[in-house]
């Protein structure tokens, strides 16, 4: 006859109890790490957060396009905030979408102007901003400008003629 053995499970309680604290541990590393971010669902939540320059996320909808604000923390006296364009608003012509949608730029803003900044006014991070996203939305002011020269190229010479000929 063969005997069979039984192995018998018993729960340990001590190595339960390391390995959730470590857990714990690898959480909170993660958390402070940057590698895991707090997602903020609302203006006021993303305003606290950039007013501490605390690591976050936030998506926004703004003039019907996404924009992703992610707050990277602090990097000396500055704040690292990303900010990309995730999805041009609906009936946007292909032109502009290709300039503009999945582009970012990386903004490094000084602690003391984060209490003026908005996230709905993105204009006014430019300043503090590199990347992509600027360089684009700068190409299209470039755009608009020119446009605009040209199209009234012959109002400005016809009254450059008057004033050349002395018909003031």
């Amino acid at each position: 006859m063969v005997k069979k053995e039984v192995s018998e499970f018993r729960f340990n309680w001590k190595v339960f109890a390391i390995i959730i604290s470590i857990l714990v541990v690898l959480s909170f590393l993660a958390f402070y790490l940057g590698i895991i971010k707090k997602t903020c669902e609302t203006e006021d939540c993303f305003s606290q957060s950039l007013q501490s320059c605390s690591m976050t996320q936030y998506l926004k909808l703004q003039n019907m396009n996404y924009y992703r604000y992610t707050i990277e923390g602090k990097r000396g006296d500055d704040c690292l905030i990303q900010v990309k364009l995730v999805k041009m608003a609906v009936g946007t012509p292909e032109d502009k979408i290709k300039l503009f949608e999945g582009k970012s730029m990386t903004c490094r803003i000084p602690k003391d102007k984060l209490s003026t900044l908005k996230s709905d006014n993105v204009e006014g991070m430019l300043n503090y901003c590199t990347g992509p996203l600027k360089e684009a939305m700068y190409q299209l002011i470039i755009e608009k400008l020119y446009t605009l020269i040209v199209s009234n190229m012959g109002d400005i010479v016809g009254k450059l003629e008057d004033v050349l000929a002395g018909n003031v």
